[in-house]
């Protein structure tokens, strides 16, 4: 009995002693109410931003002297152009025709040094169609022009200058006219003859009536006409300077002075090879290539036709077109033996040899 009553006394004080050490803990804060804060009581101090920036702060660590200021362009942000028609009118060239080109003052005939002639003069379209503008230097350079293209008659100089804007990664292309001074000898009028004379506003301008991302327009002159009045151009349309996707034929017109796309011909061809050989060009990738005026009829232009395959050019044939665009003609299915006039005149570099 003794020791039962032994251990309940022993049971009750450790209860005890339990349940007074548990009123001496402080409550849960889960269960504390707290009051609303009152904001107007309540003051915030934000901690100040450090003005210095990384670099500073570097400086000034390991008290290195500070970084100097360079100013490159003092930048008018009035004359920032906003929309593409602003930057047309600021890229206008308007002083060309103030400026004048400054003749050479000889003060004896001791200065007057004639260098050996470094270029003769040739018949620009040869051999025929196969000039082009090189279109590495456009993206290099943002710019590249074709040499300039003197007529018949040595009255008139004509040159194309491509342009390449990285912004859109779009290029466009124009065609300028020089006047040729009193002048009969054809090297004196391609060699003397200044860019700064000519005329400020392009004859003929592709590329510019819309933007396109990575797409391409290239003009390059042709040849003349016979009489002069009238030149001709391919202009090559394609993306990132990899694709050739249509080549056209623009003619300009000096007596009209307005300039025409001759699409009639690729028209033709298409209705030619659906309606004889039952072929539908428009399912393969096929172009034209403009070789030039038709010497047995001068208001004519030739150019060959092909159709890219697996392994060669399908050649689909001569034809010509007449600059009025009235009627394209089939000259032969399978030659290319067509006799070609040659009229402008352009000069070709001499390399001497030592």
């Amino acid at each position: 009995m003794k020791i039962l009553k032994l251990f309940w006394l022993t049971v009750i004080f450790i209860s005890l002693a339990v349940s007074a050490e548990a009123k001496t803990q402080p409550p849960d804060p889960l269960y504390l109410y707290t009051p609303p804060l009152d904001s107007s009581k309540v003051e915030v101090k934000m901690k100040e931003k450090d003005p210095r920036t990384l670099n500073e702060k570097f400086r000034e660590k390991f008290h290195l002297p500070p970084t100097k200021k360079i100013y490159y362009h003092n930048i008018d942000k009035s004359q920032i152009p906003v929309t593409m028609e602003d930057y047309y009118k600021l890229a206008a060239d308007k002083k060309r025709k103030d400026f004048v080109v400054p003749e050479p003052i000889f003060t004896s005939e001791e200065d007057i040094i004639l260098p050996d002639p470094q270029f003769r003069v040739i018949r620009y379209n040869t051999p025929p169609g196969q000039r082009n503008i090189d279109v590495s230097r456009i993206v290099s350079e943002r710019s590249a022009s074709s040499p300039g293209i003197l007529s018949p008659d040595k009255t008139k100089m004509v040159y194309t200058k491509c342009s390449f804007y990285p912004s859109f990664s779009q290029t466009s292309s124009s065609a300028f006219y020089i006047p040729v001074k009193n002048t009969k000898d054809a090297y004196d009028a391609l060699y003397m003859t200044n860019v700064i004379e000519g005329e400020v506003n392009p004859i003929v301008t592709v590329g510019m009536d819309e933007f396109q991302e990575y797409q391409f327009k290239t003009l390059f002159p042709i040849d003349w006409s016979k009489d002069s009045s009238k030149i001709a151009f391919k202009e090559k349309i394609g993306s990132n300077f990899e694709e050739t996707w249509q080549t056209n034929v623009i003619i300009y017109d000096f007596k009209t002075k307005s300039w025409k796309r001759l699409t009639a011909v690729r028209e033709a061809i298409i209705y030619w090879w659906r309606e004889n050989k039952q072929i539908d060009l428009k399912d393969y990738m096929w172009d034209i290539f403009p070789v030039g005026w038709d010497k047995n009829n001068p208001d004519r232009l030739i150019v060959y036709a092909y159709a890219f395959t697996h392994e060669k050019p399908l050649f689909l044939g001569t034809w010509s077109i007449d600059y009025n665009e009235e009627k394209s003609m089939l000259v032969s299915i399978n030659s290319t033996n067509v006799e070609i006039d040659l009229n402008g005149l352009g000069l070709k570099e001499v390399k001497f040899e030592h």
